[in-house]
């Protein structure tokens, strides 16, 4: 009887309903902890990134007869030469670029505000309107919104300093020990979807993993062509200020799928109006001599110039680079970055991109799984 009632109590941890509470309960206490310490979430989801783009490369050099482990580390130290490398020839310009960026942010914009009171007030003044409140609240909110994006006001010392130190250690284990975190998740299944689940999380891996991968290779690319761009630019009028810290910005920005190459054109346009156009004029009326006459011409080169980006992303990057990757729904995208926004700021805003491929992924897997199983 004591032997009957042994089994029986040992049988229950083989139960599904009992693997998947236990599973539950291990994915609601990790969220818990990662929401727990700030920066910690976030420094999670950019290792989970991060390990789609570079597992590839470790497999590779792991085939060719190097450990795994060796492989991760040879990876990670080229990785670090290569930033270091970057950073040294490419530092004094695009810290001096971002300082300078930040510290005219504001002025910038209050010549922008102060063009639109002025712009408003003389349409005031011939249809006979008597406010414009809506329109100002509106101008100033977007200028406050878009400071904290371009200067990253959003993402704290400390967060910084949790991503510098957490990030390599997360992205070194989850390399390491990858497969066998996902054998461990695949073990809490139940028998009955055990081959599903392991087809899931294969096919997740590997779409995931290329339109991740394709998305870096689409923003570099969108970036380099802006700069080239800007460039242009600065050889048939002046140079555009902060060119190389703008043309960044567009890249990063183009992560985001409808809305980004919107967010990342706004610091671009703001810095062309006002070096073109605000502040030629402010310098003749106030008798000022100024480098050039205020003109729309370079403001219009530098608008083409985004639109040159943006079909030579649409034209050939997002079929030839993104073709086979998965497409993300617009709503799904739209969602994500309002809750990636609410939560993460504009870091979360760029990092939700791949995590609602894989989202939408591994639904779209479970219920064309799911379909096979009743069939």
């Amino acid at each position: 009887m004591i032997t009957s009632h042994a089994a029986k109590d040992v049988s229950v941890i083989f139960r599904p309903w009992f693997k998947l509470s236990m599973l539950a309960v291990i994915a609601l206490s990790m969220v818990t902890f990662l929401l727990w310490i700030p920066g910690l979430l976030s420094s999670f989801l950019i290792s989970i990134i991060l390990v789609y783009i570079l597992a590839p490369a470790v497999d590779f050099l792991e085939r060719r007869g190097w450990s795994r482990i060796m492989s991760i580390l040879a990876l990670l130290f080229s990785i670090l030469a290569v930033v270091i490398l970057a950073g040294v020839l490419m530092s004094n310009l695009l810290v001096n670029e971002y300082e300078k960026f930040a510290s005219n942010l504001d002025e910038y914009s209050t010549l922008l505000n102060n063009e639109f009171k002025r712009r408003m007030f003389d349409l005031e003044k011939q249809l006979g309107l008597d406010r414009y409140e809506a329109g100002q609240h509106l101008i100033e909110t977007g200028q406050e919104k878009m400071s904290q994006a371009v200067i990253f006001t959003g993402t704290t010392f400390a967060t910084l300093m949790t991503w510098i130190a957490v990030v390599p250690l997360l992205l070194f284990f989850f390399l390491l020990d990858g497969y066998r975190i996902k054998r461990t998740f695949v073990g809490f299944m139940p028998n009955r979807y055990f081959e599903l689940t392991l087809n899931i999380q294969q096919k997740t891996s590997e779409i995931v993993g290329s339109f991740i991968r394709a998305k870096m290779i689409e923003s570099v690319a969108v970036g380099i062509c802006a700069y080239a761009g800007f460039l242009v630019v600065g050889l048939l009028f002046d140079n555009l200020n902060y060119a190389l810290f703008l043309a960044i910005l567009v890249g990063v920005f183009n992560v985001i799928p409808y809305l980004g190459p919107l967010i990342g054109a706004v610091p671009v346009l703001l810095v062309a109006i006002v070096q073109y156009v605000l502040l030629p004029q402010l310098s003749a009326e106030t008798g000022m001599v100024a480098a050039s006459a205020p003109s729309w011409a370079p403001v219009m080169a530098v608008v083409v110039v985004l639109l040159f980006a943006q079909a030579v992303d649409n034209v050939y990057l997002i079929p030839v680079v993104l073709g086979g990757s998965v497409n993300v729904h617009p709503l799904i995208v739209l969602l994500s970055v309002l809750l990636g926004a609410k939560m993460l700021g504009i870091t979360g805003m760029i990092i939700s991109i791949p995590l609602a491929s894989m989202v939408q992924t591994v639904v779209r897997e479970v219920a064309l799984g799911i379909k096979e199983l009743r069939h």
